[in-house]
């Protein structure tokens, strides 16, 4: 069962109700969701922070099933269609079944892209939360001056239109960034930048990425069946990735002997080297969403680390936030794949020709 001292508690929800006040941005007398995928005590903060903040809460939504979801409740959709709050959070703690972890991407994707950014809510998104995190981890940043550093690392990713990143790992990639793909923050869960009703971010918080979805009309090959499903924008990606931190759905930090190579052409995965079967694994999800959509797998994100309080844990959900990283993910339909290293430099290319470097090797310029 999980617990939390009286002082974990109260700290807890402190930072939650500051997560609330700076980063959602909301106001006294504004309604709030929390869904509990088994994580009864950050909820039990949540309800105590939104309350205290003077939200309206409603009761949690509780996810109860005790296998992985392919598709979340039909009630709870409804619920946020119907019943729309302002805004919430969705606490999903995988610790005691981590393989629910990756079993479930497609459902929160859905969950996310089907549901979420279609309705005016300001959403925290916790795929993988754990109490460590949210105690001793990324959770006890400061809120107010995350948000203010977000700010600033997006008005120098404003109007690019490419990235060299580099990194001591091998890394060495050039990325085009399609006209119609812009950067966004989790430190600020405000406004969704694409004009979409609804805004989601990751709690805990912490970078500054750019990817964009669309959805398009596929073929199931499972089912038979024609179906609308949430497909990335291609990032015109050549050169090559070596992920030396830590992959998605990979419970530890990774060794020397199990570093990823992939290497990208026109935007889409032309090689995938690892020894590590179980590092392969994400490859082969990856692969069976090809096989059962028809889709390419492509660059879907570019994302900044830079939150100071975020640590390696193998956990990508804080792994991903860690200060002086840059991550990039391959995605397809129902798959996200975030691969993480460490120190890059990163040069960017304006839309008027300029350049300027803006990170060089962790440190922001």
């Amino acid at each position: 069962m999980q617990t939390l001292s009286h002082a974990d508690f109260e700290n807890v929800a402190k930072k939650l109700g500051e997560f609330m006040q700076y980063t959602q941005r909301l106001e006294s007398g504004d309604s709030y969701l929390i869904v509990n995928r088994n994580s009864p005590a950050l909820t039990n903060a949540a309800v105590f922070a939104a309350e205290n903040y003077g939200l309206r809460v409603r009761t949690p939504f509780n996810l109860r099933a005790q296998k992985a979801y392919e598709h979340f409740p039909p009630s709870l959709l409804k619920l946020l269609r119907e019943k729309t709050p302002k805004g919430g959070i969705s606490f999903f703690d995988y610790t005691k079944n981590p393989d629910w972890n990756l079993e479930e991407r497609g459902a929160r994707i859905e969950f996310l892209k089907g549901t979420i950014e279609q309705v005016p809510t300001r959403w925290g998104h916790s795929p993988g939360i754990t109490l460590d995190m949210a105690v001793n981890g990324p959770l006890q940043c400061d809120y107010k001056k995350m948000a203010e550093q977000a700010e600033l690392m997006l008005e120098q990713l404003y109007n690019v239109k490419e990235l060299h990143i580099t990194a001591p790992g091998g890394t060495d990639i050039r990325i085009k960034i399609p006209k119609e793909v812009k950067f966004d923050t989790d430190c600020i869960i405000v406004k969704n930048i694409y004009g979409l009703p609804g805004k989601f971010g990751n709690l805990p918080i912490g970078e500054d990425w750019c990817e964009k979805s669309v959805d398009v009309e596929v073929l199931d090959k499972a089912t038979g069946k024609k179906t609308i499903q949430s497909y990335p924008v291609r990032l015109m990606a050549d050169g090559v990735l070596v992920c030396d931190v830590c992959v998605g759905g990979y419970d530890k930090r990774l060794e020397p002997s199990e570093f990823i190579k992939v290497k990208f052409k026109n935007g889409k995965i032309a090689s995938f080297e690892c020894e590590q079967p179980a590092l392969r694994h994400s490859y082969e999800v990856m692969l069976e969403s090809e096989k059962r959509y028809g889709k390419p797998t492509v660059l879907q994100e570019v994302g900044i680390g830079f939150n100071d309080k975020a640590r390696v844990t193998g956990n990508m959900l804080e792994d991903e936030k860690l200060g002086g990283t840059c991550h990039l993910a391959p995605g397809n339909i129902r798959v996200h794949e975030d691969m993480l290293f460490d120190k890059p430099t990163i040069k960017v290319v304006y839309i008027d020709g300029s350049e300027r470097v803006i990170m060089e090797k962790g440190v922001a310029i």
